[in-house]
């Protein structure tokens, strides 16, 4: 699996509790310079897995090469996250995220444009359709049977570097799960948190080292998508 270099980044993770997101925006506003870059919006996922649930076991891990695969669309605040899902009218971005040891990348592997009303599981299956569709294309998912397991939605905040534009900080709020089938509703994945993710090219790494020293949180290894799994009992994470 050789890595795009015209999306080649890495990405570093900070959890940050809710009673010191205080501490965070202090950093942002006088110790960096980050701003504003994007207008707040829910960020949705569907995500695909194997019947054995093959790329959760493989990040689990840790193995130096990995995937993950996703359908993938974007809502104003206020909008109900079904009701969204349900438009007659939505653009569904089916990704490939590629990770090589800490370097990553993202496929862009097709999208799935609605135009009707249908049912839930009609969506579902359409979706499914358009992704069996995109298989073929791609080497890195030619042969795998996979399934629709666990949608996720968060509340996404965008910055950039205004001196380095490829330096990107966003913060990821009320970050929700549910499981696919039988769908029920949105549950909250958490309350005590949040996920700050950096992200930027590797040649800029000495660059990030330099800002993120006075950075007052420690990183760490999470993944939404294994934390969800986890909560529908699917994989221990």
């Amino acid at each position: 699996m050789e890595l795009s270099g015209n999306s080649l980044r890495q990405e570093i993770k900070y959890k940050i509790f809710i009673k010191d997101i205080g501490i965070l925006y202090s950093w942002i506003y006088s110790h960096s310079n980050f701003s504003r870059s994007f207008e707040d919006r829910s960020v949705n996922s569907l995500y695909y897995d194997t019947s054995n649930y093959d790329f959760a076991a493989s990040n689990m891990s840790g193995e130096s090469k990995r995937i993950k695969v996703r359908a993938r669309w974007y809502t104003k605040l206020e909008e109900e996250f079904l009701r969204g899902f349900m438009s007659p009218s939505k653009d569904f971005n089916f990704e490939v995220k590629r990770k090589h040891n800490s370097l990553s990348d993202k496929l862009l592997i097709g999208a799935v444009k609605t135009n009707s009303v249908d049912n839930y599981i009609q969506r579902l299956d359409l979706l499914y359709s358009g992704l069996k569709d995109f298989q073929s294309e791609r080497p890195v998912l030619n042969g795998l049977d996979l399934i629709d397991t666990v949608f996720i939605n968060y509340q996404r905040e965008y910055y950039e570097d205004i001196l380095s534009p490829n330096l990107r900080l966003t913060i990821d709020k009320n970050i929700n799960y549910a499981k696919s089938k039988p769908f029920n509703k949105l549950i909250l994945l958490s309350k005590d948190y949040i996920i700050v993710e950096l992200k930027f090219n590797p040649s800029d790494r000495g660059e990030v080292e330099k800002l993120m020293r006075n950075f007052p949180f420690r990183q760490v290894r999470s993944s939404k998508f294994l934390a969800a799994l986890s909560q529908i009992k699917q994989v221990s994470y």
